[in-house]
């Protein structure tokens, strides 16, 4: 495993997503930089699950903050989450998502008409973050 940034441990790399691993606060950062969400996305989004999983790990901060439409399917992020606790159904899980302001505008409007299938379910808090700051901190103080 190589390192960067001094402290993150790099778990998986291609050139649209970077997942990291972060001891000191047992924390999993996966970074995605393509415009759309792709099968390169649900390939890292299933090694970051699976790392959590396998490692015991309960913090994943998901940064999708990047030049992007806001339409991303929301399915595309809960539906792998919750088959991966199925499982395990008494873990709790923290999942910070970052994205752009117009993409938290599209998620948070989506999901107040949601339905309960789109919904992460009990044991996983999930929120939505326009800063990578606030996301951090948040994850840090569960």
């Amino acid at each position: 495993m190589k390192t960067y940034h001094l402290f993150w441990m790099t778990l998986f790399q291609t050139p649209e997503a970077l997942l990291a691993y972060h001891p000191a606060s047992d924390m999993l950062h996966l970074s995605y930089s393509a415009a759309r969400l792709s099968a390169s996305f649900k390939t890292a989004y299933q090694q970051a699950l699976d790392k959590m999983v396998q490692n015991n790990v309960d913090k994943l901060l998901l940064d999708l903050k990047r030049n992007a439409p806001p339409t991303d399917d929301t399915e595309q992020i809960l539906l792998p989450l919750t088959e991966a606790l199925l499982a395990h159904p008494h873990r709790s899980l923290f999942v910070a998502a970052v994205v752009s302001e117009s993409q938290y505008e599209y998620q948070v409007g989506n999901m107040l008409a949601a339905s309960a299938m789109a919904l992460p379910p009990a044991q996983v808090e999930f929120n939505y973050f326009t800063s990578r700051h606030e996301a951090t901190h948040w994850l840090s103080s569960q």
